[in-house]
């Protein structure tokens, strides 16, 4: 009797795929099996694939190649091998490969939200609170930008931080995790902020260049595309007021604008009388049409105005941003509104660019102070609120730092435009109580028309008076920014005034 032995055939499998890839991303992988007497192409055979905990199998064709793709969900931070084997069967030896593999980091895009100004709470301290704030966004959402791809990750992976550019990078917070999502169903934007207690000491200002470094996570960016400039200053006579509307086609949130319906405002916000507080109002009423066919209105109010801050530097555009706790209500039946939650964060940047506000622009975003999560944007970017121009209204940024409190307007010949000599003087200029307003003129014979309307252009009040006395008017009326015309014998000039 003869024994006869017969022996599996031995192989070779070498990976030939990817070795470094992206967090997030898909990998390539590919290995052959090679039959070691023959040295042809094994066909048929399942080839197992993984890199750390992942992974997939892949049938060798004709020729003894298997390919398999991996999406990595796994921490960049970690080493890793990528690991093929094919499991010896009745015909063949097993074999396996193993090489190094490197799971990089995602990028990031970066939009900082937070505030760019804050005034201390008076004038007497040199301290302040200054939110800083930033979203965080997958890069598969910007489809233009060149380090896009088609695989998302999830946001909340990252983890952020404040730097201070101007020194050396030194860290203003600690690593933040990317916890809240700006739409809860949408894992690729996310938000982070920090409050940073800034001491100016004994300046009237000072300015910070701060970036945002995305780093320690499983997403990478550190680019001074993304600093912005903070000021932290002393206030002197900062206030803010207006009203109007804008029509947003570019609505976002939870409770998004419908495209082409009105989102009204109005407010008035500014210090006390001995400047150490804070105090004013915005009221904003929004329109969105549900799917019950009915047009729902919105109303945000604020009940605690937090910061407020000022930039006057431009004449020719003012910027002011202030930030305000607010309630959000359906006001659809004003007989039954609905309370849709407290503890809301109300940002709102506006910019002042003259007189008659046609070029004046604002800006509205409100977020959930528990969760960050977005219920309403006038004019959402994808990652940010933008202003967006005023359809109708006026807006008003003042600071003490520039203005004077005397008014003065040259009136001039209404058919030849011609310099007349005449003065049209108003103090105080801006007014908690009342203004007075003084015609310097060589005529002193004809009466003096006055009338003054309000930022909708509605007539709040006409008078008359002779134009050798001082006139005092406006006890009555109420905060607000008002354009007022003073006529005399076909000459005519306007002024603003503001009463707050």
């Amino acid at each position: 009797m003869t024994i006869v032995e017969v022996l599996k055939r031995p192989t070779t499998l070498t990976y030939g795929g990817d070795l470094v890839e992206q967090y997030s991303d898909s990998v390539d992988l590919s290995a052959t099996l090679i039959d070691d007497v023959s040295r042809d192409g094994i066909q048929g055979k399942t080839i197992t694939f993984a890199i750390g905990s992942q992974s997939t199998t892949a049938v060798t064709n004709a020729r003894g190649e298997a390919s398999a793709t991996l999406i990595l969900t796994q921490n960049p931070s970690n080493l890793y091998t990528v690991k093929t084997e094919f499991i010896e069967d009745a015909s063949y030896l097993g074999s396996s490969d193993e090489d190094h593999f490197d799971i990089t980091q995602e990028n990031a895009i970066v939009e900082y939200t937070g505030q760019s100004l804050q005034a201390t709470p008076n004038v007497n301290s040199s301290e302040a609170i200054l939110v800083l704030s930033a979203n965080i966004q997958d890069i598969t959402v910007n489809l233009s930008n060149t380090l896009h791809d088609p695989y998302a990750g999830d946001i909340r992976n990252a983890k952020v931080m404040f730097v201070d550019r101007d020194n050396s990078n030194a860290p203003i917070s600690g690593w933040i995790q990317v916890a809240d999502l700006i739409n809860p169903s949408d894992n690729r934007t996310g938000t982070v902020s920090y409050e940073w207690l800034v001491d100016i000491g004994q300046q009237t200002s000072e300015s910070f260049t701060v970036g945002v470094i995305v780093d320690t996570g499983y997403y990478i960016r550190n680019s001074s595309e993304d600093d912005t400039v903070v000021t932290v200053y002393i206030p002197t006579g900062d206030f803010i007021t207006g009203g109007g509307y804008i029509l947003p086609d570019a609505s976002a949130g939870q409770y998004a604008s419908t495209d082409g319906l009105k989102t009204n405002f109005g407010f008035n916000v500014k210090y006390n009388k001995k400047g150490n507080k804070l105090k004013g109002h915005m009221n904003v009423i929004f329109r969105r049409l549900e799917n019950d066919g009915i047009v729902h209105v919105y109303q945000i109010k604020s009940n605690a105005v937090q910061s407020l801050g000022v930039d006057i530097s431009d004449e020719t555009a003012q910027f002011a941003t202030f930030i305000t706790k607010s309630n959000l209500t359906d006001i659809t039946d004003p007989l039954f509104p609905i309370s849709l939650g407290g503890n809301l964060i109300l940002k709102v940047d506006m910019t002042d660019r003259g007189e008659p506000g046609s070029f004046d622009s604002i800006a509205f975003n409100l977020t959930d102070g528990g969760s960050g999560v977005l219920l309403y944007s006038s004019n959402w970017t994808g990652i940010v609120t933008n202003e967006m121009q005023l359809s109708g209204g006026n807006l008003v940024v003042h600071s003490g730092f520039s203005l004077g409190d005397t008014t003065t307007k040259t009136v001039l010949d209404t058919e030849s435009n011609s310099f007349t000599g005449v003065e049209v003087k108003s103090w105080p200029n801006p007014s908690d109580s009342y203004f007075n307003i003084r015609l310097k003129t060589s005529n002193s014979v004809d009466l003096v028309n006055i009338k003054v309307f309000d930022v909708t252009n509605k007539l709040v009040y006409y008078n008359k008076f002779s134009p050798n006395f001082e006139f005092r008017f406006g006890e009555n009326l109420e905060g607000g920014v008002y354009v007022v015309t003073v006529e005399q014998a076909g000459k005519i000039e306007s002024i603003r005034l503001v009463k707050y």
